[in-house]
């Protein structure tokens, strides 16, 4: 219904305003993508620690730093080589996922208890703090699916395409956590579980030696850049559109005239990421609270639009409805609601620190807005 550029953002605009739709891309910037962008940057990092020593290069801060950058280069010159990228890391991800999770069922009879875990992590006070944290972890996990909808506008038949490979898209996401997880448990157990570091290479480990733990290692390595790549590649597009809307700077709106990227919302994607890492200092559980509380306050509102957009524009022509509508949406929109409670609890400094950039953000954008205006009178 609305193959632009800019995904959510767009919809949020359309049904509630400018200003819900700026506080969006204004924390897709500042923690939402760039925070998911550092933290995974930095899993990579990990996994590169357990093959060569990383310290020369800077530690794990470095090395993930150093990933940002040379993708960030790649999406800067246009969406085919980072579609090109990101299409490689995909295969290589789902043929290592699958292998694990089809070895993991052949053997699943012949591999006996979970080894004992020494010094096991100890369960959480309460059952309600446990599936909070848990439930935080997880969000971050399954999201990704939005992605494709930010690039929508340079989509070739987006009304047939976009449905298609979102539905594809996450029925193979559901398909490769159920299994992976499955496997996982069977072969660590809860301890074992809690105690890794890298479950999918302690898994291969246990299944098949340390040869499956190289391969799949290498495997976890592509996925992340993978991840890394996409969000590169569709993040940059929020704020290209927040600048044609002028609520942005204005350059972010600029396309490159040979490599037809938005080369100058790649680089301030790229390089806020990067700067992030060196204000954390490297702290992942901070980095996922405040994605996770941001995010899902902005996919709560994407969800809801829906109901918004039905009553402001019945008659507009839909390609894709809803299914199951109005319950469907409206269970994604408790989710998500729940999804922000989580986060509270899990991390709740993260989280009122998340809400302050919030409301700076609505200070900026009624400035900015008026700064628009001021410009257009002279």
């Amino acid at each position: 219904m609305m193959p632009d550029a800019g995904g959510a953002y767009v919809y949020i605009r359309e049904g509630f305003g400018k200003l819900p739709a700026f506080l969006y891309g204004w924390m897709a910037l500042l923690s939402i993508g760039t925070g998911a962008l550092a933290a995974v940057a930095l899993g990579f990092a990990g996994y590169a620690g357990r093959f060569v020593d990383i310290a020369p290069f800077g530690g794990a801060i470095g090395v993930a730093s150093a990933t940002i950058l040379v993708l960030t280069a790649t999406n800067y010159f246009g969406i085919k080589p980072g579609a090109i990228v990101q299409n490689v890391f995909t295969v290589a991800k789902i043929v290592a996922l699958a292998a694990l999770i089809l070895g993991g069922l052949v053997l699943w009879t012949r591999l006996g208890a979970p080894p004992p875990v020494p010094n096991a992590p100890p369960p959480r006070e309460s059952l309600a703090a446990g599936l909070a944290t848990a439930f935080v972890a997880v969000l971050f996990t399954i999201g990704g699916w939005q992605q494709m909808n930010m690039v929508a506008g340079e989509i070739r038949e987006p009304a047939r395409t976009i449905p298609r490979a979102l539905a594809l898209g996450i029925g193979i996401v559901i398909a490769c956590y159920l299994g992976a997880n499955a496997v996982y448990l069977r072969a660590l157990g809860r301890d074992g579980l809690a105690a890794s570091s890298a479950v999918a290479a302690d898994t291969a480990t246990r299944l098949v030696g340390p040869t499956g733990a190289t391969f799949i290692t290498v495997a976890a390595m592509l996925s992340i850049l993978g991840f890394v790549n996409v969000v590169i590649l569709a993040t940059p597009r929020i704020f290209f559109a927040m600048a044609r809307d002028g609520v942005f700077l204005q350059a972010a709106a600029r396309v490159h005239p040979r490599y037809g990227s938005p080369h100058i919302s790649v680089l301030i994607m790229g390089g806020w990421a990067i700067a992030l890492l060196a204000i954390t200092q490297g702290e992942i559980g901070a980095l996922l609270s405040g994605v996770v509380f941001a995010d899902w306050i902005f996919f709560g509102l994407g969800a809801a639009s829906v109901f918004a957009l039905r009553r402001s524009r019945p008659d507009v022509p839909r390609p894709y409805r809803a299914w199951g509508y109005p319950v469907v949406p409206g269970l994604f929109v408790v989710a998500a609601v729940l999804g922000i409670v989580s986060a509270f609890i899990a991390s709740p400094r993260t989280s009122l620190l998340g809400t302050a950039i919030l409301l700076v953000g609505v200070a900026v954008f009624y400035w900015t807005t008026r700064r628009s205006r001021q410009l257009a009178a002279t």
